[in-house]
């Protein structure tokens, strides 16, 4: 037991000492756990005083209110790229809808034109045909002058001849003269 109670006054006698020497330093400014907390509480105090925890507040509420404009725009971009891409699509299919009504109004007009161009034709022809029936009309009409002329001709010639043949010198001399008065009478 006696060893026990040497053991006790030894520990007793540490922490004695510990307790006078405060880790050995003599004075608290030499502890370095006291400038460290010094440093600590001056920086929350300098932060405080100078208002940074407002100051990074405020930039983060002016990054979040510039984010929420990009947002802002982002999405009226997004509107207005969708009601540009309907606006398109509408007039494509206005555009289609429309090509579609002029093709249809160009295959009537063609069929429309290719009848009028069949009636045209037809009349074209009725009216050469007719036309040419008036020229064969005409020539025969002509023809049959030109023979009737040739046949007096033919027929007065040969009647000029069988006359001289059987009329006598002095009977044609009396005829021609006679033929001549009548003439000048028919002059004057």
């Amino acid at each position: 037991m006696a060893d026990h109670h040497l053991t006790e006054e030894h520990v007793t006698a540490t922490v004695v000492e510990h307790a006078d020497d405060h880790h050995g330093y003599d004075h608290l400014y030499q502890d370095p756990a006291f400038w460290v907390a010094m440093a600590i509480i001056t920086f929350f105090l300098l932060i405080i005083w100078k208002k940074i925890p407002a100051m990074i507040g405020k930039m983060l509420d002016s990054k979040v209110s510039e984010i929420a404009a990009q947002l802002d725009n982002a999405q009226t971009l997004r509107e207005e790229a969708s009601a540009l891409l309907a606006k398109y699509q509408r007039d494509q299919r206005d555009a289609e809808k429309t090509a579609g009504e002029m093709i249809a109004h160009a295959e009537a007009e063609v069929k429309l034109l290719a009848e009028e161009s069949k009636v045209q034709v037809k009349e074209m022809i009725q009216r050469r045909s007719k036309l040419a029936e008036q020229k064969i009309a005409q020539a025969e009409v002509n023809a049959v002058k030109e023979i009737q002329q040739l046949a007096v001709r033919v027929a007065s010639a040969t009647a000029q001849e069988l006359i001289s043949a059987n009329m006598k010198k002095a009977n044609q001399d009396a005829l021609i003269k006679s033929s001549i008065e009548k003439l000048d009478s028919q002059l004057h």
